[in-house]
C-alpha cells in the first residue's frame, strides 16, 4: 500500500462507475510513464508533463483563503499560484514565465 494520500476527486471519481460496469468502461486515458521529470517509473499526466512540482507548508487559514478565492474567480489553486509567483517575479524585478 502507498504511503501517499490521493485526491478526495479521485476518490470520487472512483466511485462514478457503476460496479457493474465493463472493464472498458472503467479505463482511464493514455497517460505516459516517465515523461516529464521524475525516476521514470511513476505515470505522468498529460497536464503535468515538462513541468516540475513546487511545495510548500502553509497555515490552514492561508490554505482555506486561497482555495476560496481561486474559486471565487473560477481559477484553479494551480493558476492563481502562478499569478502570485509572476506578480512576485516582477515585484523582484525578475521576469515573469507563465505558468
Amino acid at each position: 500500500m502507498s504511503s501517499r494520500k490521493g485526491s478526495l476527486l479521485a476518490l470520487r471519481d472512483r466511485d462514478a462507475v457503476p460496479a457493474t460496469a465493463e472493464p472498458e468502461a472503467r479505463a482511464t486515458p493514455a497517460i505516459e510513464r516517465g515523461a516529464g521529470g521524475g525516476t521514470g517509473s511513476s505515470p505522468v499526466a498529460p497536464s503535468r508533463q515538462g513541468k516540475k512540482a513546487m511545495t510548500g507548508y502553509f497555515s490552514p487559514e492561508m490554505s482555506f483563503a486561497m482555495h476560496m478565492t481561486a474559486r471565487k474567480h473560477g481559477m484553479s489553486l494551480q493558476d492563481a499560484m502562478a499569478e502570485a509567483f509572476n506578480d512576485w517575479l516582477r515585484k523582484m524585478g525578475e521576469s515573469p514565465v507563465g505558468k
